[in-house]
């Protein structure tokens, strides 16, 4: 029975002993896999480098959506004060055209009646003048009544706003009174240009009838352009005119664009949104009014210790970064390093747990991602 006893005994020391071994080795194994040990071979033959963390500027970023646009004075919807049949256009959308120059002519047989009843007020206010100079003398010399003055008088002032109401419509007709006194009449009028700037609407054919106040064309002056951009009311204390702002037309590139915010609106809109101006840095005609905008505005900037982006990978979720523990003539030896970071900004990331790491270290800063993975 005893001997069965230390057999027994003897089976169970070299079990736990057996045990004890396996759980140092798995410990010790586990252990190592924080560290990596690569040649100067290797390290040369991927290309790796070195580097410190430095101060670099992060900032907090939000989005505003918003267009590209004009200012109201630089849009121009070109409408006549007449109606009238078109005669003659040779414009296209997209045409440029210069402030004065002739958009569209248009022709009535109304516009010689109106010509006319210049000519005939400019020769009733003529005849009138004389009639009322040489009454004027009689009544002075108390030949004729106040009665008959007065009435010579009002006749007069009459013709006068006659005369005066028919040269202003000749003006808006785009015609010159002289010509018309000289009996140049003509049936046709001459819209012209606003302002300067590109058709962007077109609304005329040859022969097609347009009445007042119709919308014929629309001209842009896009050399001022600006952004239309909507702010949440949450983010409205976080911009102040003259901030600087970053842009993208997402729907043509990627290319990012400067700009600076030039005003605020003062109300909130039923979306709660407010609307802002903001005009591009580089004033070339790089954009088209109408063009879908992503704008990001930087906030709270701050100054972390950073690595380059490709310092950083994640493992099981977890970031890690390779700290350079020991170097040789012939091999290099890392540490992983957990750490705690943002999103990437300008290629770097920044490095919130700088406490637990030590500044003045070494640590890769390109090709962590495999050196990690292969260890795992």
């Amino acid at each position: 029975m005893k001997r069965y006893t230390y057999i027994t005994l003897l089976v169970f020391t070299l079990i736990f002993f057996s045990c004890g071994e396996k759980q140092t080795e798995s410990t010790e194994e586990k252990s190592d896999t924080n560290f990596i040990e690569l040649t100067q071979e290797q390290f040369q033959k991927n290309e790796l480098t070195l580097g410190k963390p430095e101060k670099i500027t992060f900032s907090e970023e939000f989005e505003v959506t918003g267009m590209v646009d004009v200012p109201p004075k630089n849009r121009s919807s070109v409408t006549s004060y007449f109606d009238g049949y078109v005669s003659h256009t040779d414009l296209l959308v997209g045409d440029k055209v210069e402030k004065g120059d002739l958009l569209v002519k248009l022709k009535n047989p109304d516009f010689i009646k109106m010509q006319q009843n210049y000519v005939e007020a400019l020769s009733n206010l003529n005849y009138l003048t004389s009639e009322f100079d040489r009454k004027k003398t009689l009544y002075e010399d108390q030949i004729i009544a106040q009665k008959v003055f007065q009435s010579t008088k009002n006749q007069y002032l009459n013709a006068k706003a006659q005369l005066a109401a028919a040269e202003e419509q000749i003006r808006l007709m785009n015609l010159n009174p002289q010509e018309i006194e000289k009996g140049n009449f003509t049936s046709e009028l001459n819209i012209l240009a606003p302002i300067s700037g590109k058709i962007s609407k077109l609304n005329v054919a040859q022969g097609k009838f347009i009445g007042k106040s119709e919308m014929i064309m629309e001209i842009l002056d896009v050399d001022h352009i600006h952004l239309e951009l909507d702010v949440f009311e949450k983010d409205l204390m976080k911009i102040q005119k003259g901030d600087s702002l970053r842009f993208e037309i997402p729907e043509i590139s990627e290319e990012s664009y400067l700009a600076y915010l030039r005003l605020i609106g003062a109300e909130i809109n039923e979306d709660r949104k407010v609307r802002i101006h903001a005009h591009p840095s580089d004033r070339e005609n790089k954009f088209t009014v109408g063009m879908f905008v992503n704008a990001y505005f930087d906030t709270d900037r701050k100054k972390r210790f950073a690595l380059p982006e490709s310092a950083f990978t994640e493992v099981d979720e977890t970031t890690y970064i390779l700290e350079l523990v020991e170097q040789s003539d012939t091999t290099y030896k890392f540490k992983k390093v957990g750490v705690k970071s943002t999103a990437p900004q300008n290629g770097f990331k920044p490095i919130l747990n700088t406490e637990t790491i030590n500044l003045d270290s070494k640590y890769l800063t390109k090709g962590v991602f495999d050196m990690v993975t292969i260890t795992n």
